[in-house]
């Protein structure tokens, strides 16, 4: 029982023992790292850029859409059996070309009866005339003559019209729609046939623009089409003559010069267009700047006391967008060196390195206050 009991007792010593010769180690180790000198202040690779000056005017996007130069919704004007059917969807024809002939036999027979009449009728008002100059008939018998002569021949002219109308041709240079017709169809008047649009070397694009900005737009002006693959060039070649009730702004047209095959008619295109006079401003690179929830920031690169770059965190109020720089209205002037990328990484007055510096290797001012 005894022996037991001493057992325990050292035991319980040995373990007391160890956790102070533990804490004894901990204590030594604190002091140790209390008395050695701070950690080197390592350097944030950045990429270092500055505020330029920059002229622009004030821009606004909108959508266009194509329109071919000219387009016909091709319909038949007279009742009819298709004869035959030339055309082929999706081809491109000539000015003239027949697209669709209807079945004329009718008023071919009705034309030979009347071009008949005519000839009894010419007939008729020549012995008419001869026998009125010879005082044999009556003023109201040659007049009566004269109006039979006119009546066949138009009589004539309307058989002539319809026939006409029952051979359909492109009035202009075109590409054929989709066509859905077959030999032998009964087509009523006003049967819509295809649509047909103006085969030229350009196009037009008609877009609309807010009231302050047509305003300040004339026609001979430029505007620029975004589309998927580049930017195009176009021209101003009208403005609308009043705004839209509804909504007020003002449609106008543009003249695009070659355009590429992928433009369609009724296609969508972004329609960017300039207005206004040249402001200046300045600009900086767009990876520059910072949005947070209490506003627009970029870090500033400034040398401190040891000619070290710092970081210093200065609000901005930024404009337009061009292309990869934006514009700067407040916060900045113009030469100031900022943080072009990196900056997600930086706080409050962090040591910079430019990575645009031949020698990425600190400088030794860097290492003189590392090891202070």
């Amino acid at each position: 029982m005894i022996k037991s009991i001493v057992g325990s007792v050292l035991l319980v010593l040995l373990v007391l023992g160890l956790l102070a010769g533990i804490a004894v180690y901990k204590y030594r180790m604190i002091g140790i790292a209390q008395s050695a000198p701070p950690p080197p202040e390592m350097p944030e690779a950045v990429l270092i850029g500055k505020v330029e000056p920059v002229s622009f005017k004030q821009s606004v996007t909108t959508i266009g859409t194509i329109l071919a130069p000219q387009s016909v919704d091709l319909k038949t004007e007279v009742v009819g059996t298709i004869q035959s059917i030339p055309i082929v969807s999706g081809s491109i024809v000539d000015r003239g070309a027949i697209l669709v002939k209807l079945d004329d036999s009718v008023e071919q027979a009705q034309l030979q009866g009347a071009r008949a009449r005519l000839k009894i009728a010419e007939s008729t008002y020549r012995r008419t005339l001869e026998a009125a100059k010879a005082q044999a008939l009556s003023a109201l018998e040659l007049e009566q003559s004269e109006a039979v002569l006119a009546e066949a021949k138009a009589e004539i002219a309307r058989l002539e019209a319809i026939i006409r109308k029952k051979t359909l041709v492109a009035p202009f240079k075109s590409k054929v729609g989709l066509c859905d017709l077959h030999e032998g169809q009964y087509l009523p008047e006003g049967t819509r046939i295809t649509m047909l649009q103006g085969v030229e070397d350009f196009v037009h694009v008609d877009f609309s623009m807010p009231q302050r900005v047509a305003d300040e737009v004339h026609v001979n002006e430029k505007v620029t089409l975004l589309s998927e693959l580049d930017s195009l060039q176009a021209e101003i070649v009208a403005i609308d003559s009043q705004a839209d009730r509804m909504t007020r702004s003002v449609m106008a047209r543009a003249r695009l010069s070659n355009p590429p095959a992928s433009l369609q008619p009724n296609d969508s295109v972004k329609v960017q267009l300039e207005y206004g006079s040249t402001i200046d401003a300045m600009s900086i690179p767009a990876s520059a700047l910072r949005r947070t929830p209490a506003g627009s920031v970029v870090y500033l690169a400034r040398e401190d006391n040891k000619k070290m770059l710092r970081a210093h965190l200065v609000p901005v109020v930024p404009g337009l967008t061009l292309g990869s720089k934006v514009v700067v209205l407040q916060g900045l002037t113009i030469g100031q060196e900022v943080v072009a990328d990196g900056s997600f990484k930086l706080r409050e007055n962090s040591l910079l390195l430019n990575k645009a510096d031949d020698s990425m290797s600190p400088s030794p001012s860097i290492e003189s206050a590392s090891g202070s």
